[in-house]
């Protein structure tokens, strides 16, 4: 699980100004506000659970408990021009969305948005807002941004191209990889039903981590085998929008591609996904 937290004396690229108090990095609204938010990635690679925490900012926290604000967490990728808007009542919600509709990993925006439009007149003891609002009357408009979290985006990882399922008829311990195109690429790993109990979560003995690397190794040998041409045509790997993604990752990190002649699956699995052998002490070099 990752946790963000917003404070005003945290850094920020703009000052930005505003006709209402704002929780959000650089802005002194609420000088003791705390905006924090955990995310939890899905085992499917297609979803995140998100919890918004709002402390020091009751101002803030009267609107969510009247049900006059909502917890929201925007979904967006410039790639492919897409963006989803998720509003919750819940300070914990999932999120989550179609990889066909997405050309890399995508964008998040936090935030908690006010539902109704109303006048209020601030009081700095009681909101918890800095001093220059005290006494200030506001109007709140439906959908004015009471918080903000920072954009966050996954990594662009082949670990979000793979897609579990458990197949009864293979042998404890045992798995193959398949490639689906029909709506969109992603890689069908078929797992053994003790594999894919076991990979559903997280484990600190190293051993999930170590099968990951060999599914990660598995479709890289697929991807090279059967999708090397460069065709924009339905076919070649450039008319999967994440497959092209994925080949810009490679490139960031100084690694060949598939097609190329000096392609190793194995020893890019390993440097994606590395393996962590522990030490004597028991921790991972």
């Amino acid at each position: 699980m990752t946790e963000i937290v917003v404070e005003s004396g945290c850094p920020s690229n703009a000052i930005r100004s505003h006709e209402i108090p704002v929780l959000e990095a650089g802005n002194i609204s609420y000088p003791n506000g705390r905006y924090a938010l955990e995310f939890e990635p899905g085992a499917d690679r297609t979803s995140f659970a998100v919890r918004h925490r709002v402390e020091s900012a009751p101002l803030i926290s009267r609107l969510l408990a009247a049900s006059k604000a909502f917890y929201v967490c925007a979904v967006s990728s410039p790639i492919s021009s897409y963006r989803r808007t998720h509003l919750s009542e819940d300070e914990s919600h999932e999120i989550r969305w179609d990889v066909n509709d997405l050309g890399e990993p995508p964008l998040f925006t936090p935030m908690i948005v006010s539902a109704v439009s109303c006048e209020l007149v601030l009081n700095q003891e009681k909101d918890g807002v800095h001093e220059i609002w005290d006494r200030q009357r506001i109007r709140l408009e439906k959908g004015s941004r009471l918080a903000r979290g920072p954009v966050v985006q996954l990594r662009s990882s082949i670990l979000h191209l793979l897609s579990l399922h458990e197949k009864t008829d293979l042998g404890d311990g045992e798995l193959y990889v398949d490639a689906l195109t029909e709506q969109g690429f992603q890689f069908l790993v078929n797992l053994s039903s003790d594999l894919h109990s076991f990979l559903q979560a997280p484990r600190k003995d190293g051993i999930r981590e170590h099968v990951l690397t060999h599914i990660v190794s598995a479709c890289l040998s697929l991807l090279q085998r059967e999708f090397s041409a460069d065709s924009d045509d339905q076919g070649g790997w450039k008319s999967h929008r994440n497959l092209c993604a994925f080949a810009d990752h490679l490139e960031s990190k100084g690694l060949p591609h598939w097609s190329e002649d000096d392609f190793r699956p194995e020893w890019v699995a390993t440097k994606l996904n590395p393996h962590h052998i522990p030490t004597e002490t028991g921790v991972g070099q």
